[in-house]
């Protein structure tokens, strides 16, 4: 569940809440597991838009 971890505080910086208990426990995680989830959702938030744009202009 390490990868739930990791996709947890990618989620919870790029809408800027976190607690402190749980960013401490972010330091646990290694720098792959953050990069992994990080370009993952970055892929899908670019997806959605692209859908959104294209069912907005059809």
């Amino acid at each position: 569940m390490k990868w739930l971890a990791g996709v947890s505080a990618v989620l919870s910086a790029f809408f800027g809440i976190r607690k402190g208990q749980a960013a401490r426990q972010d330091v646990k995680l290694r720098f792959w597991q953050i990069a992994v989830a990080a370009l993952l959702l970055l892929a899908c938030f670019i997806g959605g838009l692209l859908l959104l744009v294209s069912l907005v202009t059809a």
